[in-house]
C-alpha cells in the first residue's frame, strides 16, 4: 500500500513540475500590450552611452571610443597608390567614364559644391575668379580646375589628388566615400567640357 501512495504522490508531483515549467514558459513570451517582468535590471534594456555623453567609468572619461588598432570597417579597402601619383594616374580607370548622364552628374555636383566650391569655385575656375570667402582669404590660391594641365590628367589623376590631396588641399577620402569621388571627377570632366563651349 506503501508503494502505491508513494507511487501515486511521485506521479502527482511530476504532473505539478510540468504544469508549473509550462505555466512558466507561457508566461515569459510577450502578451499583447503587457511588458514582461524585469527580474534582473538592465538586461532588458542596457544603459547605452552615446558618443558625446560624459562616462565617468572611461580614462578620458568620454563616451566615445578609440577603435582597437589594426581594425578596418566593413568594406574597407586600402589605397594602393597612397604615395604613387603616376601609378594612380596609369592604373586607377574610372568607372564611371564617359557617363555624363543626370543621376552621376548631381551626385558628382553635390560632392563638388559641398567640398571643392569653397576653394576652387562653383565652376571650377581657381584663384581670383573663383570669388569664394575662403580663397580670398588664402596667399596661394587654389588652381584652376578647368585649365590644360588638369584637363591633360587622366581620370585616375585627378581621382588621386581628390583622394590624397596636394600642395595645401588636404585629403578628401574620409569626406566622399569612393564611389562619389569617381563621379566627383566625371563632374569635373563636365565642368571643363562646359567651359570649352
Amino acid at each position: 500500500m506503501r508503494s502505491l501512495v508513494n507511487i501515486s504522490m511521485g506521479v502527482a508531483a511530476a504532473g505539478l513540475a510540468a504544469l508549473a515549467t509550462v505555466s512558466l514558459l507561457t508566461s515569459c513570451g510577450p502578451r499583447g500590450n503587457n511588458p514582461n517582468v524585469e527580474i534582473i535590471q538592465d538586461m532588458m534594456e542596457s544603459p547605452a552611452i552615446k558618443a558625446q555623453e560624459y562616462d565617468e567609468s572611461s580614462p578620458h572619461h568620454s563616451g566615445m571610443r578609440v577603435p582597437p588598432e589594426h581594425t578596418v570597417p566593413v568594406g574597407f579597402e586600402a589605397y594602393r597608390y597612397a604615395t604613387d601619383p603616376e601609378g594612380a594616374a596609369k592604373n586607377l580607370k574610372n568607372p564611371y567614364a564617359g557617363k555624363m548622364d543626370p543621376e552621376t552628374l548631381l551626385v558628382g555636383q553635390k560632392y563638388f559644391e559641398t567640398n571643392c566650391a569653397v576653394c576652387h569655385g562653383f565652376k571650377g575656375e581657381g584663384g581670383e575668379a573663383a570669388k569664394s570667402v575662403v580663397s580670398g582669404k588664402m596667399a596661394l590660391k587654389p588652381p584652376s580646375l578647368l585649365s590644360d594641365k588638369v584637363k591633360g590628367w587622366p581620370d585616375g589623376h585627378v581621382f588621386h589628388v581628390i583622394t590624397m590631396g596636394q600642395g595645401v588641399m588636404g585629403p578628401y577620402a574620409s569626406h566622399v566615400p569612393q564611389q562619389y569621388r569617381w563621379q566627383v571627377v566625371n563632374y569635373i570632366r563636365f565642368l571643363e567640357k562646359r567651359d570649352g563651349k
